[in-house]
């Protein structure tokens, strides 16, 4: 068997629907992205083919959810031109710059603002909103008390307090944070059963706004106060209760599409080091995820995908290089994908993961 630069995981459900019909978009309701930054840009690919040739007869509504910078990605999904908007938003990310090592949390936000509209233009906000196929959801959060300050005095401890509180039940969430879903539709296509939520519409002059705060990370960015139309409060970055989302929310009928960076997922931001908290096969029933398999990983500059501390540890050129060059290597993966789905041969390349060996079938990925 052909060692695959990308590999695909399917819950129970998924891949018998799969391995009796093929793979084909009109299983797909729903589809998910992830939290993570820079890590999107190992998937960026992916995007394209998913946009330009999977999705590129979609006459069935789909729901999208998204936080942080999946609800960038989304948001180009939900455009009249998504391959242009994700040409500049990818642009855009990969050359921000600062002119400091350590850029305040105003500046890297405003960057993030100026990165959005450019995506946007000027009517990318209308299209998000009016759009009745790709029906939009970007997760953020309210911090209550001195969660909603910028103080990092008191906000640095109650992110502590918070993530303690976490480590002993991923429940204790709502009584610090309080997640607040933006939808496109009159009502919402994707719900939640857990932790505190609100539902608060779209409209243009909050697109932006929404997405924006769906990630803005606490300590390195700015929140966003009072985004128009929603309830009042400071919003921030909705990988706080979703990083990779527990897939346990309710969804049109249908399969889940997730294009996801890890062939892992962690519910929530605090749960990164909680191993334990990965979320579980039975969770997965309906969801195939499509990821970039570790053999590929590993070929890719410094042995790793893209983050955060690219920003500290390399210089401005030498992270642009890098990056721009995990963006062409990627290509690989999306090519894999592409051919499995083009030739009929994605049931024979899937992982079905079960109730409780999904983390050993994960580290067993690589060999697809």
């Amino acid at each position: 068997m052909k060692n695959r630069s990308c590999i695909l995981l399917a819950g129970a459900v998924a891949a018998r629907r799969i391995r009796e019909e093929g793979l084909h978009q009109g299983q797909f309701s729903t589809l998910v992205g992830a939290s993570g930054g820079p890590k999107w840009l190992v998937i960026s690919q992916l995007d394209r083919v998913l946009m330009g040739a999977f999705f590129k007869d979609r006459r069935e509504p789909i729901a999208t959810l998204g936080s942080s910078i999946g609800s960038f990605r989304n948001m180009c999904y939900a455009m009249e031109e998504p391959l242009a908007a994700l040409e500049r938003l990818e642009y855009g990310y990969i050359h921000q710059s600062y002119g400091t090592a350590r850029p305040s949390p105003a500046e890297i936000t405003a960057a993030g603002e100026t990165i959005l509209q450019e995506v946007l233009g000027e009517n990318g906000a209308r299209e998000v909103v009016e759009n009745p196929l790709w029906q939009s959801h970007f997760v953020t959060v309210r911090g209550r008390g001195p969660l909603a300050s910028e103080k990092r005095a008191l906000l640095a401890p109650a992110l502590f307090t918070s993530a303690l509180a976490n480590a002993f039940s991923r429940h204790s969430l709502k009584a610090f944070w309080e997640r607040v879903v933006f939808h496109s539709q009159a009502q919402p296509t994707v719900e939640f059963g857990n932790l505190s939520t609100v539902n608060s519409p779209l409209n243009r002059e909050n697109v932006c706004a929404a997405v924006l705060a769906s990630g803005s990370i606490p300590l390195v960015m700015a929140g966003v106060r009072n985004p128009v139309g929603a309830p009042l409060g400071n919003y921030r970055d909705g990988g706080i209760t979703d990083y990779h989302f527990d897939l346990r929310f309710n969804h049109p009928r249908g399969l889940v599409l997730y294009p996801h960076f890890f062939p892992f997922m962690v519910p929530g931001w605090f749960d990164k080091g909680l191993s334990w908290r990965r979320v579980r096969g039975d969770a997965m029933a309906s969801t195939l995820l499509i990821a970039p398999s570790p053999n590929f990983v590993e070929k890719l500059p410094f042995g790793k995908i893209p983050d955060r501390n690219d920003f500290y540890k390399l210089s401005p050129e030498e992270r642009v290089n890098y990056w721009k060059k995990v963006v062409e290597m990627s290509r690989q993966v999306a090519d894999d994908f592409f051919e499995m789905w083009q030739t009929g041969q994605a049931a024979e390349h899937l992982i079905e993961v079960g109730s409780d060996d999904l983390p050993h079938k994960l580290q067993q990925g690589g060999a697809a």
